[in-house]
């Protein structure tokens, strides 16, 4: 990280602030994807706190603040925050789960390979990805800083989730779609190693990670207890989409063991 290349005007946006809520003896560490940031679990993370749960919703470094921010954050400091973040729940509450969308998915992955948590929920694991061009980002980034994407803004968004695109999602950092691979190769790698209960929630209607993902994941998982469900027209984020309330509803009955 080259701390001096953050503007001195960096602030957090306000819906991407993180989360905190004291529930019960159970917790549960939901990890927002790549690009993302906290408020795109606000159902889903309302749903958790109806059930009883205590809830950490982190925001990864770089994420919610500006483009610049983001360059400046890699792969390691998004594992570290989340492995801190685990790391202090474990020490706290009884039980720890960990659901995870997009990298997030990968980054529970990862989270799982090493501490083997209670339970875990992937949703929409990124461990593969549609784009093609995402693939040969550990090239382009030596010669193609950012490339366009197909974001536009609406009319009836929320000037956070303006800002957040302009900052975002209007482009791709080649660099950080390369963080993203190398997670994805670390957590490839020892899938063998998981063996804590996991669902996996994949959606036929994801442009984003092909819902493909879920056979790559119980083919080499080692987990002894496994779900998946497929979801038919969600898009990527299932958490804010069309089947939002089924895919809360999937996560809790599987962290309560129902």
């Amino acid at each position: 990280m080259k701390f001096t290349k953050i503007p001195t005007e960096t602030k957090v946006i306000p819906s991407a602030q993180p989360l905190f809520h004291q529930g019960g003896e159970e917790a549960v560490l939901l990890i927002h994807g790549h690009r993302g940031y906290p408020a795109e679990f606000f159902y889903f993370y309302g749903q958790l706190i109806e059930a009883g749960f205590t809830i950490s919703l982190p925001r990864l470094p770089g994420h919610g603040t500006n483009r610049f921010d983001f360059h400046e954050s890699g792969h390691r400091d998004w594992l570290r925050s989340v492995t801190d973040e685990y790391l202090n729940l474990k020490g706290r509450y009884k039980k720890v789960y960990i659901a995870g969308l997009s990298m997030g998915a990968v980054l529970t992955l990862l989270l799982a390979e090493q501490f083997q948590p209670d339970k875990i929920a992937l949703l929409a694991p990124a461990l593969t990805i549609r784009k093609k061009l995402f693939y040969m980002a550990p090239y382009l980034k030596y010669f193609i800083k950012y490339f366009k994407s197909e974001w536009t803004p609406e009319d009836e968004q929320k000037e956070d989730r303006k800002k957040l695109g302009r900052e975002y999602w209007a482009s791709y950092d080649t660099a950080k779609m390369h963080d993203l691979l190398i997670l994805q190769k670390m957590a490839v790698k020892k899938l063998g190693d998981v063996s804590c209960p996991a669902l996996t929630i994949v959606s036929l209607g994801d442009k984003t990670v092909p819902s493909e993902v879920a056979d790559i994941i119980e083919k080499n998982i080692s987990s002894k207890e496994l779900k998946r469900v497929v979801l038919k027209e969600s898009p990527h984020v299932i958490v804010d989409g069309c089947d939002k309330e089924q895919v809360a509803e999937e996560v809790i009955a599987w962290f309560k063991g129902k």
